[in-house]
C-alpha cells in the first residue's frame, strides 16, 4: 500500500513539475539528462599508463613534469560542458540524484579495468570541516558511498582527515596548488592500511596536487597500493 502511494505520488508530481535535462533543459521522461546530452558526455581515450592523461599512451608529457606518488590515476570523462553542470549540481544542487547517476558510470568504468580489481577500501578526498559544515556533505563522499554498495568495497568515509583549512584549489594556478595542500592530510589513527589497496575518489583531476597529497599520506603509513579514480579529467 505504502508503495503504491509513493507510486502515485511520483506520478503526480511529474505531472506538476516536468522532469527536464539538467544539461540542456529539454523534456525527459525519466533520469537526469536527455539521450543527446548524455551521448556527448566525452570519455578518455589513448591515456597515460600511470597517471591517466587523455592522449599520453607513450612519454607522457605531464608526468614528466609531476612527482606522483600515486601508483595509477583514471578519470571517467573530460571535464566538458555537460560534466560542468552535472559536478555543479552534485556538488549543490541536486547531489544525491547526480551522485546515483555519476556512481554507475564511475563503477561500470572501474568493473572494466583490472588494475582496480581488487580493492580493499574506497575512501573520499575530505574537506575540511568547516566547508563540509557550510555545504552539507562532501560531494566526493556521496560518490564513495553509491560506488561501495555498487562494488561491495569497504566504504571507509573518515579514513582520510584534512588536518587545516585550505584555499579552494579553483582560484589557484597550476604551480601553487601543490603547494597549497602539501602536509593537509592525515590517515585518521583508527584505521590500518598496511599493505591495503586504497581506491581514492574525487569529482574533478586538475594537476592531481589533492590526490598526490593523500596518496603520500597513504604511503607513509605503509598502503601498498594507492589508485585514484576521478569523474573528470580537467
Amino acid at each position: 500500500m505504502k508503495k503504491k502511494i509513493i507510486n502515485l505520488w511520483n506520478q503526480f508530481k511529474d505531472l506538476l513539475f516536468p522532469r527536464s535535462c539538467f544539461c540542456c533543459n529539454s523534456r525527459i521522461e525519466n533520469g537526469i539528462i536527455c539521450n543527446l546530452c548524455e551521448s556527448n558526455l566525452v570519455r578518455i581515450q589513448n591515456i597515460c599508463p600511470k597517471c591517466g592523461a587523455d592522449n599520453q599512451e607513450y612519454d607522457c608529457r605531464f608526468c614528466k613534469k609531476k612527482d606522483f606518488t600515486f601508483d595509477k590515476a583514471r578519470s571517467v570523462f573530460h571535464f566538458g560542458k555537460n560534466l560542468q553542470i552535472l559536478i555543479h549540481n552534485l556538488k549543490y544542487d541536486e547531489m544525491k540524484k547526480v551522485a546515483k547517476f555519476l556512481g554507475k558510470y564511475a563503477s561500470d568504468y572501474l568493473q572494466n579495468h583490472k588494475p582496480f580489481s581488487k580493492i580493499d577500501i574506497i575512501a573520499p578526498v575530505p574537506l575540511h570541516k568547516v566547508r563540509k559544515r557550510e555545504r552539507g556533505f562532501n560531494q566526493a563522499e556521496l560518490l564513495t558511498r553509491e560506488i561501495s554498495e555498487r562494488m561491495d568495497w569497504e566504504h571507509i568515509p573518515k579514513l582520510i582527515l584534512r588536518n587545516r583549512f585550505t584555499q579552494t584549489q579553483t582560484k589557484l594556478g597550476r604551480k601553487d596548488r601543490h603547494s597549497n595542500v602539501s602536509g593537509a592530510f592525515t590517515l585518521n589513527s583508527k584505521y590500518d592500511v598496511k599493505n591495503k589497496n586504497i581506491l581514492i575518489v574525487d569529482d574533478v583531476f586538475t594537476t592531481g596536487a589533492t590526490v598526490n597529497s593523500i596518496s603520500k599520506t597513504l604511503k607513509d603509513n605503509e598502503a601498498r597500493n594507492v589508485f585514484v579514480l576521478t569523474i573528470a579529467r580537467a
